[in-house]
């Protein structure tokens, strides 16, 4: 069974902050880094493990670049082999954001 996909809060939030920079100058832009951000969260049904691991910031955190953004999220259970219930997208923060401010 694939896992479900879930975006916390300030995920959602985080998303809708990037859409709203970026369409102050480029309104389709911001649509298209917004469908391109949603579409990689989504692959992460098929392959839950496809982020990279990065302890460093949370103990169960991966994190997924979308060009000059990245997807952080969870997989429950926190495991490298076997079922994953869940995918749990807990932030999106553009690339050069210092990590370690944001948890």
């Amino acid at each position: 069974m694939k896992p479900r996909l879930r975006w916390r809060p300030r995920s959602r939030a985080d998303l809708l902050d990037i859409y709203e920079v970026i369409a102050l100058d480029k309104p389709l832009a911001a649509e298209r880094w917004l469908t391109e951000i949603e579409e990689r969260a989504a692959m992460l049904v098929e392959h839950p493990r496809l982020g990279v691991r990065r302890p460093e910031f949370e103990p169960s955190a991966r994190i997924l670049s979308v060009g000059n953004y990245l997807i952080v999220y969870e997989t429950h259970p926190d495991t490298d082999e076997g079922a994953v219930d869940e995918v749990e997208i807990v932030r999106v923060v553009h690339g050069q954001r210092d990590l370690s401010r944001v948890f």
